[in-house]
């Protein structure tokens, strides 16, 4: 496709290896992309289509206690629902509620103070920040409140309902595997609308449930919990550095690194409204990409070389490839752009200008598309994957301009029907 050949003024070698480097890299760049969203996705998958599902094990004599853990800021919109699910639980063992409510300015407050559990052995403890902590801050609390007398957490978003076998569901598996330090739930999102985002974003969660799902049943590593809903052994609870945006992510990695192994259970099922406006799903993906930077430099040692281990080859072609996509993208571009201007390569020219053609006319078409009432499901796919990844890049420079606070602002989301399985 690339035409080399050695430039008129040039009196040496040297500008038509610069040329072989530039084409190299966009090969490797290219490959990179291909590999973290087509290659390693299909692996994976085909790799766990060998594997059958371990069938329930039978109920414990004795379940072991269980905190809730639970930050909360102006959640009233989601927060009667979500105490009701967690009311609702069918949990034979003692299950106390931590939620800690970082200085919410709506009816928050209010709905925890009137609220009560009518089973004996489900407690709920709420308390107030003094200042405004963030998420990973007020959960750190929450988890020195609740230490010493549960042997599992749930870490657990308002906005996300629960079924009620949820919370029995996902420390099952921690009973018979003693090597096992986390357990994720299967997201199920509701309420996408084709006049958002809402069904590329619900496909985008069910590809990703299916590849976490795949990670843990065939290499015992699902990269990073969704977030929503996950358990997590007391003992390999890790406090998150007060300035890490990822909480979730973080704990994660540190039970990796700790030596306990995760899985990605199918039967904890949970509920979550889907995201519906593209603006406020790119300032959500913003915050999360500057904490994706953090946790790629925290756990390097985790990831790099790729070939040290499954974890290692999982966490680097499932996130680490994929954070870097945004930096490939312009990396490519930059080298076609150099191998046209500089090389005279025609088909640099033809790509590098194809390619920003493309990428302007989706933004264009599907924004006049979508206010003329017409949604394009592979045109709309196209604009959030060139949006998200925007967001990524916006992360990544307030990551090098230093992260100073976690304090956030919960997404507006439709709220989630727990009506059932799919």
């Amino acid at each position: 496709m690339f035409q080399l050949r050695r430039l008129p003024f040039a009196r040496s070698g040297y500008l038509y290896r610069v040329e072989w480097v530039l084409v190299g890299t966009v090969g490797i760049g290219t490959l990179a992309i291909v590999h973290t969203y087509l290659l390693y996705p299909w692996w994976i998958l085909r790799q766990a289509a060998w594997y059958s599902a371990s069938p329930p094990t039978p109920d414990p004599v004795d379940w072991p206690p269980v905190a809730v853990l639970m930050s909360v800021h102006n959640e009233a919109l989601v927060l009667r629902e979500k105490l009701d699910t967690l009311a609702e639980q069918d949990y034979a063992g003692r299950l106390d509620v931590y939620i800690g409510d970082d200085l919410s300015t709506d009816a928050t407050a209010g709905i925890l103070a009137q609220f009560a559990f009518s089973a004996d052995n489900h407690h709920l403890y709420y308390s107030r920040n003094h200042h405004r902590l963030g998420k990973p801050g007020t959960i750190n609390r929450l988890a020195r409140q609740a230490a010493g007398d549960h042997s599992v957490f749930i870490l657990t978003d308002a906005s996300v309902m629960l079924r009620s076998d949820t919370i029995r569901e996902l420390v099952r598996p921690l009973l018979t595997d003693a090597g096992l330090g986390l357990v994720d739930s299967r997201m199920v999102h509701t309420g996408a609308l084709a006049s958002g985002i809402g069904r590329t974003e619900e496909a985008y969660i069910d590809r990703e449930v299916a590849i976490k799902q795949a990670e843990g049943r065939v290499l015992g590593y699902p990269i990073g919990p969704f977030g929503g809903c996950w358990a997590l052994r007391a003992e390999a609870f890790t406090a998150v550095p007060d300035n890490f945006l990822v909480d979730d992510f973080y704990l994660c990695m540190s039970a990796y690194r700790a030596g306990w192994r995760g899985l990605s259970s199918e039967r904890a099922v949970v509920y979550e409204g889907v995201g519906q406006r593209l603006d406020q799903e790119f300032r959500r993906k913003v915050r999360i990409g500057s904490g994706n930077w953090q946790n790629l430099v925290e756990f390097a040692d985790l990831w790099w070389p790729p070939h040290r281990g499954p974890l290692a080859f999982a966490l680097f072609s499932h996130k680490i490839l994929r954070w870097l996509t945004p930096l490939f993208l312009l990396l490519l571009a930059v080298c076609l752009l150099l191998l046209y201007r500089a090389g005279g390569n025609y088909w640099a020219g033809l790509l590098l200008t194809t390619a920003v053609g493309m990428t302007l006319l989706t933004v264009l078409l599907d924004g006049a598309l979508s206010r003329c009432g017409v949604h394009l499901a592979p045109l709309r796919s196209l604009h959030y994957f060139l949006a998200m990844n925007a967001a990524l890049l916006v992360g990544f420079a307030r990551y090098l301009t230093g992260i100073h606070s976690n304090v956030w602002q919960p997404s507006s989301r439709l709220p989630p029907r727990p009506d059932g399985p799919p």
